[in-house]
């Protein structure tokens, strides 16, 4: 059984051991150093006046220009990367809050400095333009900026739109923010009775692990505790993504664009058939998820089945706590088969102090890995000794190393890869280390348990993005329409997409309609599709890895180091998977119903 007794208040940060915790001081020292870096950022931004106007004049001040703005948006990367690690070792802090608004009002600043860019640029004709950057000090670092430009030119603007585009950003950003200092600092979501009837204060992290209890009531108080603070905000929430949805709308109809979902995948060249067909796919191929939720219903030997009942292990006797420790070393052997250079270079993350390990008082929620070109990626965890959480390590970490091996290998302007790749560098991680633990299952009991995790990873990972697609889409497609959003449509789409992608099995509690207003992602506009597609690429991948395909250990490692040169529909295809094709998502779903009928199949043996 799984147990909560052990945690009953909130750590502080100085009781975690130095190794556990962020050095990041290899961004800056201290807070004056940022402070220094700060002004210089000002510095460079006054140097764009010096450029605007003079682009065509010559390849030289066309690159030099180029380069100014590249090692600003470093510099502000940062300025703003060091702000916003302290301010989520601990959200209650003002300084940091503060620290991190200037650098983002700054990089809006430096937007609007350099907006007259690209449209200085599309002045000239296109074969000139290309003439030009062919005779750049470097041809190598804005080759593709160059052709991106040339394929995206009828979505920019003139100078002046540019500028107050730019301009606008800052403002932009609140209905983010609002979501985050209301989810993260000022949230409270009570007290929950664990298994033995001791009192717990509810935080994100442990509400993961009371709804993985074998104890029903323990997951259903979790549950009513848990979703009643967004309700008693439901109104705020619905009003901020309200104003996010209609910044997307603004922003499409500025860039003249198609709909919100046309400028979200044009960035990336992504085709919105892409976009559409994994929605209608996985719509059209439910009946192994729905046989799932039966199957729970039966081996948990249920009246009815809820959401709250989607976590827990079906099989509690194998539901084995694992050290922080113990899942470092085993996310290490899982990636051996990615070559001894990629498991150095883990090694030397986790020794370094790159993880941010485990849950404080005040510490951002989640998990997550941040990239920074200039020293090393950071990964924030809130690590509690359960399975997912290792995968969740293996996850963030695929992340990290994707973000370190394309720092060493890509310029600094083709270093920001797309998440429709990176989400391949992390899924593949968590599939490698659930085929280790498959691979070493002793009886059957441990076989089912883990089919069970592999089970719930997929549903997780690719068929609730889906929905969450979906979702994104009917709520930007009403307000594209001229509709109004408010808490009742967005709860009623909510409804009726868990209906639909659960099947008639699912019983809804009365709290189920209001998991929407918890969900960051939205605020990112059409992000969380690529947790899906990037799940059956990493299938694909993983698969000619489990086949023992020749070379692919160096197509990998190729794909992860090319960060950002090219469009990601092609960098996948460097291992031989083309996500235009259904063919990767319709696999992925075939190989999870085969998964569901192994599963029923042992567990009635």
């Amino acid at each position: 059984m799984t147990t909560t007794t052990e945690i009953k208040a909130i750590p502080q940060r100085k009781d975690i051991e130095e190794k556990y915790v962020w050095n990041l001081t290899d961004i800056y020292p201290d807070d004056k150093a940022w402070e220094e870096d700060y002004r210089k950022a000002q510095e460079m931004i006054e140097q764009a006046r010096q450029f605007a106007g003079r682009l065509a004049k010559s390849p030289k001040i066309m690159y030099t220009c180029l380069h100014t703005r590249s090692e600003l948006s470093r510099k502000l990367h940062n300025l703003y990367h060091y702000a916003h690690l302290n301010r989520d070792i601990d959200t209650r802090k003002s300084g940091y809050q503060a620290m991190n608004e200037r650098a983002a009002m700054l990089g809006s600043q430096a937007s609007a400095a350099f907006a007259f860019v690209e449209p200085e640029l599309l002045k000239l004709d296109d074969a000139r333009l290309l003439e030009m950057a062919a005779q750049f000090e470097k041809t190598d670092e804005y080759d593709f900026y160059i052709r991106e430009l040339i394929r995206s030119k009828e979505h920019i603007r003139s100078e002046e739109v540019e500028e107050l585009l730019a301009m606008s950003s800052q403002i932009a950003r609140g209905p983010n923010l609002i979501f985050t200092m209301l989810d993260d600092a000022d949230l409270k979501y009570g007290i929950v009775k664990d298994e033995r009837g001791n009192e717990v204060e509810l935080t994100k992290q442990r509400f993961l692990k009371f709804l993985e209890s074998s104890d029903r009531r323990v997951r259903r108080d979790a549950n009513e505790v848990f979703y009643s603070a967004y309700k008693n905000h439901i109104n705020t929430t619905a009003a901020s993504l309200t104003v996010s949805v209609n910044a997307d709308v603004f922003y499409c109809r500025a860039r003249k664009f198609e709909s919100c979902l046309h400028a979200a995948l044009d960035g990336d060249n992504i085709p919105l058939s892409v976009y559409h067909s994994l929605l209608d796919t996985t719509e059209g191929m439910l009946s192994g998820l729905h046989a799932y939720i039966a199957l729970r219903k039966r081996i948990l030997e249920l009246d009815e089945i809820t959401p709250y009942d989607m976590h827990c292990p079906l099989f509690p006797e194998k539901d084995y706590e694992i050290s922080y420790d113990d899942a470092v070393r085993q996310v290490l052997e899982a990636v051996k088969p990615l070559g001894n250079n990629y498991c150095q270079a883990l090694q030397h993350a986790f020794e370094s102090r790159w993880v941010d390990a485990f849950e404080t008082e005040g510490k951002g929620s989640g998990a997550y890995s941040f990239g920074n070109y200039s020293v090393h990626p950071y990964v924030l965890m809130n690590y509690n000794d359960t399975v997912d959480n290792m995968l969740t390590l293996a996850h963030e970490m695929g992340h990290a190393m994707h973000s370190h091996l394309t720092s060493l290998a890509q310029p600094y302007p083709k270093s920001h890869y797309s998440i429709f790749v990176a989400e391949v560098a992390s899924t593949l991680n968590e599939g490698l280390l659930l085929q280790l633990l498959l691979d070493r299952a002793k009886d059957k009991a441990e076989r089912l348990y883990l089919l069970n995790r592999q089970i719930d990873n997929t549903v997780g990972t690719f068929f609730h993005q889906v929905m969450y697609a979906r979702f994104e889409l009917d709520i930007h497609e009403h307000v594209e329409k001229g509709d109004a959003l408010s808490p009742d449509l967005m709860n009623r789409i909510w409804t009726e997409l868990i209906q639909e992608y659960f099947g008639p099995v699912m019983t809804l509690d009365d709290y189920a309609k209001y998991k929407w207003a918890r969900i960051p992602h939205f605020y990112n506009a059409f992000y969380v599709y690529q947790y899906a597609t990037s799940y059956a690429a990493s299938h694909a991948i993983l698969g000619k890895f489990i086949g023992g395909e020749t070379g692919i250990i160096e197509k990998y490692l190729e794909l992860l180091s090319s960060g950002g040169k090219d469009h990601p529909i092609e960098l996948l295809k460097t291992c031989g998977v083309d996500m235009t094709a259904p063919g990767p998502v319709e696999a992925t779903i075939e190989s999870f119903a085969e998964q569901v009928a192994e599963m029923d199949r042992l567990s009635q043996s």
